[in-house]
C-alpha cells in the first residue's frame, strides 16, 4: 500500500511540477525552487533528533495512551521548530536586500514554511507508529488538493507570480498535513514523564541521527543554493531541482521496506535475506523502467526543459544505491545505532558538501549530478559494511 501511495504521489508530483512550470517561466520557477531548498536546508537546523527520537519509543511503546502522549510530546517540538524556522527564513530573507524579487519570496513563505517540518513529522512518527496508513495518504493527499485546487483557480487568476505558486503549493499542502497529524488523537496531558523518556532517547540515540541528517540530509538542498550562487540566475537551479523531484521517488522503494518492517526489525537480529535480495531486485527493475521513460515523461513539459530529462537519469541511479542504503539505515535504526548512522551520514555529507562547492563550481549541473552519485555510493557502501560489522558483534556477544 505504501509502494503503491508512494508512486501515486510521484506521478501527482509531476503532474504538479507540470502545472507549475505552465504558468511560470524558467527563472521564475528556479526562484521557487531555490528558496523552497533553503527552506529544507533551515528546517533540518532547527529538528534537533527529536522526532527522530520519538518515532524510535512509539516504535517501542505497546500501549495506546502512551503513544498518544509521545505524538503531542513531538507537537510541542515541532511547534518550537516551525517558530523557529520561521526566524531563519526571515532572517536569510533579510541577506537578500540586494535581490528584491528573491527577498520578497522569503518574506511571502514565512506563512507556509511549516510544510517540510509537517513532512518531516508525519515520515518519522508515522514510521515508529507503524500507522502506513496515514503515511500513505501523507504522500498523496496534500498534492492530489493542490492539483484539483490550481486546475480550478489558476484559469481565474488574472497573474500568476512566484508567490502565487509558492503560497498554494505548501499551503494546502501544510494543511491536508495538520488534518491527518488531527487524526492520529495526540495527547497533551501528563507529558512531564514523555518529555523526560525523549529527553534520554535523545541524548542516546536522536542526537546522533541529528548530526548525521545535517551532514547527509539537510546537504541534499546544498547543490541546489550553490548552483544559484555561481550562476547569473536560477534557471539551472529548476532544471535541477525538477530532475531531482523526478528521479528522486526511485530511492523510496528500498526505504518503505524498511519503514515498513521498522517495527519488526526492533525484534529481528538481522534483515531477512528473502526481502534484503527481493528489495534489491526491485530496485535495480525500477531503475530501469524509469529509465525508458523518463524521456517521453519530460517531453510532454515546454520544450525548455529538455535538458531535465538526461539529468533525471543520472540522479536516478544514485537515488537506487541511495534507496539500499536507506533500508539498512531503517534496521540499524531500530536497533538504536545511532552512532553508526551519524557516521555514514558524516561520510556522505562530506563528499557532498565537498562536491556541490568544488565540482559544482568546475562543472555547474554536470557537477552537482557527480555529487549525487559518489555521495549515494558512500552512504550505501558505509552503511552495509556497519550492518556487517553490528551482525559480527552481535553474533558474538550472544556465543560468548
Amino acid at each position: 500500500m505504501l509502494f503503491a501511495a508512494t508512486f501515486l504521489g510521484a506521478v501527482l508530483n509531476f503532474i504538479a511540477s507540470k502545472i507549475n512550470t505552465d504558468v511560470l517561466n524558467t527563472a521564475e520557477y528556479g526562484n521557487v525552487r531555490f528558496v523552497m531548498n533553503i527552506i529544507q536546508l533551515l528546517s533540518w537546523i532547527v529538528l534537533f533528533g527529536w522526532f527522530m527520537s520519538g518515532s524510535r519509543l512509539l516504535a517501542l511503546s505497546n500501549d495506546r495512551k502512551r503513544s498518544a502522549r509521545i505524538r503531542g510530546a513531538l507537537i510541542v517540538f515541532l511547534s518550537v521548530a516551525v517558530l523557529l524556522l520561521m526566524l531563519l527564513t526571515f532572517a536569510v530573507g533579510m541577506c537578500y536586500k540586494g535581490r528584491p524579487e528573491l527577498q520578497l519570496l522569503f518574506f511571502c513563505s514565512l506563512p507556509v514554511c511549516l510544510y517540510p517540518l509537517l513532512t518531516n513529522y508525519m515520515n518519522t512518527t508515522a514510521q515508529g507508529d507503524n500507522h502506513i496508513v496515514r503515511l500513505s495518504l501523507a504522500r498523496v493527499l496534500p498534492v492530489l488538493c493542490f492539483i484539483i485546487v490550481a486546475l480550478l483557480l489558476y484559469p481565474r487568476l488574472a497573474v500568476i507570480d512566484s508567490k502565487t505558486v509558492l503560497y498554494l503549493h505548501w499551503g494546502i499542502c501544510s494543511l491536508v498535513l495538520i488534518g491527518i497529524i488531527i487524526s492520529t488523537r495526540p495527547s497533551f496531558g501528563n507529558l512531564k514523564p514523555i518529555f523526560a523518556d525523549l529527553r534520554k532517547e535523545n541524548k542516546e540515540y536522536g542526537i546522533q541521527l541529528y548530526w548525521g541528517s545535517l551532514a547527509m540530509v539537510a546537504t541534499n538542498y546544498l547543490s541546489g543554493v550553490t548552483l544559484g550562487l555561481f550562476n547569473s540566475d536560477n534557471v539551472n537551479v529548476g532544471f535541477f531541482t525538477l530532475a531531482l523531484s523526478l528521479a528522486q521517488p526511485i530511492s523510496y522503494l528500498p526505504g518503505i521496506v524498511g519503514t515498513t518492517f521498522f517495527k519488526q526489525f526492533v525484534h529481528e537480529d538481522r534483515i531477512p535475506s528473502k526481502v534484503f535480495l527481493l528489495t534489491i531486485a526491485m530496485t535495480i527493475l525500477s531503475c530501469f523502467v524509469f529509465i525508458l521513460l523518463i524521456g517521453p515523461v519530460v517531453s510532454l513539459y515546454d520544450s525548455s526543459y529538455a535538458a531535465v530529462g538526461p539529468f533525471a537519469k543520472w540522479l536516478a541511479i544514485g537515488f537506487s544505491v541511495h534507496g539500499i542504503g536507506d533500508m539498512i539505515n531503517r534496521f540499524l535504526g531500530s536497533h538504536g545505532q545511532g552512532r553508526d548512522i551519524r557516521n555514514s551520514s558524516f561520510a556522505c555529507g562530506a563528499v557532498k558538501i565537498i562536491g556541490s562547492v568544488l565540482f559544482v563550481w568546475l562543472w555547474n549541473v554536470q557537477g552537482a549530478i557527480l555529487t549525487v552519485l559518489l555521495s549515494s555510493s558512500v552512504y550505501a557502501i558505509s552503511l552495509y559494511s556497519r550492518y556487517c560489522f553490528y551482525l559480527k558483534r552481535t553474533t558474538f556477544v550472544s556465543d560468548k
